[in-house]
């Protein structure tokens, strides 16, 4: 959504949930087009909800999240996922808020997204496991299905998270913890992708989120190939598949017919 905003107009210096109340129709245009290309669920525009207080005054928080499901429900798909990421707040070594401050700002933001009528709650980027798990707890207290996903980097040992958590242990905390589904957004979809798929399908019992870059705009991968790779990320154990920055419709009809031809299972 974030970049698919930016090549409609959006100004870099503001958030995209500003778009919401100013340009909505910006914003259901965008999740329009992702229905039509066969999404099945769509993240609503409020990546930034747990940290609007960060980008100055003007964006209430409930308004936001009241008229953003409104918009992605407007696209007719099946589910609605109520979306927050990663606040940014955290800081190496535990310098950053304390995991009541987080619990704090996360519950305010599922809490008016449960009530704005999402289906699930949906948590991105997450790079923090202690974030991570107050975003899990504040979501669950809404009583919805919750959804976790991290921004996890590659190295010798596997993938691994900003705080130094290894990727396995940082997503199968967030499945004891109660988690309906855990992976990865914002990552490369290179073949890398699906060999950690497979490692990670071993330890962790609940459906698998993959959600690859395709790129920023100007340079995005295209379509072919990045279905190639979440095509093979099924193949490995991913369940639940999409794309995050740069992933258009055309990346998304691709992945539809890689998985058309890979048959039922991989269709889940």
């Amino acid at each position: 959504m974030g970049t698919a905003l930016l090549e409609r107009g959006l100004p870099p210096a503001l958030l995209p949930e500003t778009w919401v109340l100013d340009r909505p129709w910006e914003v259901e245009a965008v999740h329009a087009a992702h229905a039509a290309a066969g999404a099945e669920v769509l993240l609503t525009s409020t990546f930034n909800l747990a940290r609007l207080d960060q980008a100055g005054p003007g964006l209430d928080g409930v308004q936001v999240a009241r008229r953003a499901v409104a918009l992605a429900r407007s696209a007719r798909t099946r589910v609605v996922a109520g979306c927050a990421g990663a606040t940014g707040l955290a800081r190496p070594g535990g310098r950053g808020p304390s995991e009541g401050e987080f619990h704090e700002r996360y519950e305010a933001a599922f809490r008016a997204l449960a009530a704005a009528g999402a289906d699930l709650i949906w948590i991105e980027t997450q790079v923090d496991l202690g974030e991570a798990r107050a975003a899990l707890e504040a979501g669950r207290r809404t009583g919805l299905p919750v959804v976790v996903t991290a921004f996890l980097l590659p190295g010798s040992g596997g993938m691994t998270a900003l705080d130094g958590s290894p990727g396995v242990e940082f997503l199968a905390a967030l499945w004891r913890d109660g988690a309906a589904a855990v992976g990865v957004n914002c990552v490369a979809p290179d073949a890398g992708l699906a060999r950690w798929v497979a490692e990670i399908a071993t330890r962790v019992p609940v459906p698998l989120v993959v959600k690859p870059n395709a790129g920023l705009p100007g340079s995005p991968a295209g379509p072919a190939p990045f279905a190639a790779a979440v095509a093979a990320a099924v193949r490995a154990g991913a369940t639940l598949v999409g794309g995050c920055c740069g992933a258009g419709p055309a990346h998304l009809r691709a992945l539809g017919r890689a998985l058309g031809a890979a048959g039922p299972q991989a269709r889940g």
